[in-house]
């Protein structure tokens, strides 16, 4: 039975000084993705990140970057070494980007400017104060909202509010909201028998207070154009799978007023089959988030043991994968008749994808390499980018893609991929 993965990415707060470094020196493609983060933003982001300070790297301008890159050069390294299957991937507040350019809907360069703008947003909303966040444990999320709600509603006429930000485990909320309205929902909650800890920050994020950001946000992503979606992705706004790139903008602003919903991506994914998780980024956060989750191991990239046993299933899992479909792949996409004359989308579409795969093709006849299903996942995605961009009638397209992978016995290999999805994204 084959074992159903998803990958994880963790938001802000998980950076430290020293992130990303052991990857940095062992793996050539993690060097070149901090390289290019760095080139992205036009400042030195590895080595605020190897050498620090906390201070400036703690700076949410710089945290979101640094996190995302991160969380990338571990899924190149992941993709590159193991190679397996990857079913879901879904991320909490700004590993929800990670997850999306992961997924290959954000170009990385322009993902490391949008999460920079957005850290540089969030930090000019905590510039005007007036805000707070706090953890909450040993409560129930029902119970917690009960509380934000009446005292909401009563304190100071309703002019201040509090609300349940972020749904993180069983046990753990976090609340947002004005200062004197959070203060006194504090209070209410540590007489229930919760545990109530301050946060340092001084906005209130995942809250209605966020509004005028997101406005801005919203103005930010309008300049960027997202591309079809390569692996199924679980926002953590809806706590459900993107029908389409052409969601993107409007969930990641919504995304900065509406609470994280953790909890029921967690259960999104026990219910669809996975058990097992790979988490991509610094520290262990959401791995130790997971410790409810029955029936679901999560393994922890940052963390060396997990990282031992995820890295050596390139020894014990990793297939033999046929050259063949690649050429296929390749075949198909020539051959198929045009029926878009836009340059522009077709560059995009088709020629870039088919040049990147025929350089792999390449590299692997004259190399002898063994092919992985990195190498098989980069010529379908290819082929979907080119029969779509061609404007093939979607019938068409479901006939080419049902063969190919019937004759290579691929069906359940890309069946987390369905080409109907896919095409209708």
């Amino acid at each position: 039975m084959m074992v159903k993965r998803a990958l994880l990415f963790p938001g802000q707060g998980s950076q430290y000084v020293g992130m990303g470094k052991d990857l940095f020196i062992k793996y050539p493609i993690a060097k070149e993705t901090f390289q290019e983060a760095n080139d992205a933003m036009n400042v030195d982001l590895t080595k605020l990140m190897f050498e620090g300070g906390i201070t400036e790297l703690t700076r949410t301008e710089y945290a979101q970057p640094a996190i995302l890159a991160v969380g990338m050069a571990m899924f190149r390294v992941y993709k590159e070494v193991v190679g397996t299957d990857i079913n879901y991937m879904t991320g909490h507040s700004l590993g929800e980007i990670t997850a999306l350019t992961c997924a290959g809907s954000i170009p990385f360069a322009s993902a490391i400017r949008i999460v920079h703008r957005r850290g540089e947003l969030m930090r000019e909303a905590a510039a005007i104060g007036g805000g707070a966040m706090a953890a909450v444990n040993e409560l129930g999320v029902s119970e917690v909202e009960a509380i934000c709600a009446s005292v909401s509603s009563i304190h100071k006429g309703g002019a201040e509010i509090v609300v349940v930000s972020n749904i993180n485990s069983e046990d753990q909320v976090v609340i947002s909201g004005h200062k004197g309205a959070l203060s006194e929902a504090a209070e209410r909650l540590t007489k229930r028998g919760a545990i109530v800890i301050p946060l340092q920050v001084s906005a209130p994020f995942h809250s209605p207070l966020m509004a005028p950001a997101a406005v801005q946000f919203a103005e930010e992503l309008s300049k960027y154009t997202f591309s079809p979606l390569q692996y199924p992705v679980i926002s953590s706004v809806t706590a459900k799978l993107y029908a389409s790139s052409d969601e993107i903008a409007k969930v990641l602003t919504e995304q900065l007023t509406a609470p994280v919903q953790w909890v029921a991506v967690l259960q999104y994914l026990r219910e669809n089959g996975v058990s097992e998780a790979a988490e991509l980024g610094p520290r262990t956060v959401l791995k130790k988030l997971a410790h409810h989750t029955a029936g679901m191991k999560v393994f922890a990239f940052d963390h060396g043991p997990d990282a031992e046993q995820l890295l050596s299933e390139s020894k014990v899992a990793k297939e033999e994968y046929p050259l063949d479909f690649i050429i296929q792949c390749v075949s198909i996409a020539t051959c198929t008749r045009n029926r878009n004359w836009d340059s522009e989308a077709y560059a995009k579409g088709v020629i870039t994808p088919y040049r990147n795969v025929q350089k792999m093709l390449y590299q692997l006849q004259q190399s002898g390499d063994q092919v992985t299903w990195a190498h098989m996942e980069q010529a379908y995605a290819m082929l979907l980018s080119v029969l779509k961009t061609k404007q093939v009638p979607e019938v068409e397209q479901l006939s080419r893609l049902e063969r190919l992978l019937a004759e290579y016995g691929l069906q359940e290999n890309f069946g987390q991929r369905s080409p109907i999805g896919v095409l209708n994204s």
